[in-house]
């Protein structure tokens, strides 16, 4: 199937215990955020909730943020209810973040669409969302492809209303200018961008400089909020790890949300076009 298009979900992955059996997702360091830590659980109930429903699907999975991540997640997007129609996740690897935006949908009152380049992706994402939240899974689409064919297929063509981009895909710096320069284009439709992984950085090869990539588009001076954990120099977790080498720099927050109206766009050149990022 060429990407840059919505799929279906696969209704033979609702019958299987464990839909990754049939979808064969490479799990890495295997780590899961523990929604119900001490960090996080009892200061919230709207999230304790959420983590409840969530523990109790017993899937087999990976999660690659941390569990003060995700609760930052539900507060922004209840500081900011009533101001955004659609949140657009991009980049859902096995859904840890897509659960828990699957799991604010009713009460905060938005669609979710899901993006990845990885079909099988989409597809897991979207069962771990359904098995846990039923009632909402009909506001969720999967869309396969890219941010620039979304932007071109999906967000100059609908009117969404006002839209919260999650960036969590390809951490390479190209890769999320490429992204980023992309969502210039429809930025009347923005409401917010978060970004994830601010703090990554990893072997020369992959370029991950998720951090660099948001000045190089926005600029030296971003107007911004930090969200999830930023750890001590000295954590383990600064030191390069066995699987990619990645490591995360001492000091520097998790995430960042990137409210639109204290932004501006400082790249690309007003005369480039959209195609040129395709």
């Amino acid at each position: 199937m060429a990407p840059g298009v919505f799929i279906e979900p696969d209704p033979e992955l609702a019958e299987l215990a464990d839909p990754n059996s049939k979808l064969g997702i490479e799990i890495f360091s295997g780590h899961r955020a523990w929604l119900k830590s001490d960090l996080v659980a009892g200061r919230n109930r709207f999230f304790d909730s959420i983590a409840e429903r969530l523990h109790a699907t017993k899937l087999t999975y990976e999660d690659q943020c941390t569990a003060l991540y995700y609760f930052d997640l539900v507060r922004t997007l209840r500081d900011l209810a009533g101001e955004f129609d659609r949140v657009v996740e991009v980049g859902v690897y096995m859904g840890g973040a897509s659960a828990v935006f699957g799991g604010c949908i009713e009460r905060f009152d938005f669609d979710l669409d899901l993006v990845d380049i990885n079909a099988r992706f989409l597809l897991f994402s979207y069962e771990r969302i359904r098995r846990a939240f039923p009632e909402s899974a009909h506001r969720v689409r999967l869309f396969h492809g890219d941010v620039p064919s979304y932007v071109k297929n999906v967000l100059t063509v609908e009117n969404p209303g006002k839209c919260i981009v999650h960036h969590d895909g390809a951490h390479d710096f190209n890769q999320v200018v490429k992204d980023l320069s992309a969502l210039s284009f429809v930025r009347e439709k923005l409401h917010a961008i978060i970004a994830q992984d601010t703090h990554l950085r990893g072997t020369i090869k992959h370029m991950n400089f998720v951090d660099m990539a948001l000045y190089a588009v926005f600029g030296t001076e971003l107007a911004y909020a930090p969200i999830g954990t930023s750890y001590e120099a000295g954590d383990g977790r600064t030191q390069p790890n066995e699987y990619q080498g990645n490591y995360f720099l001492p000091g520097v927050p998790e995430g960042i949300v990137l409210p639109i109206a204290a932004n501006a766009f400082r790249y690309p050149h007003p005369s480039m076009t959209l195609d040129a990022f395709l």
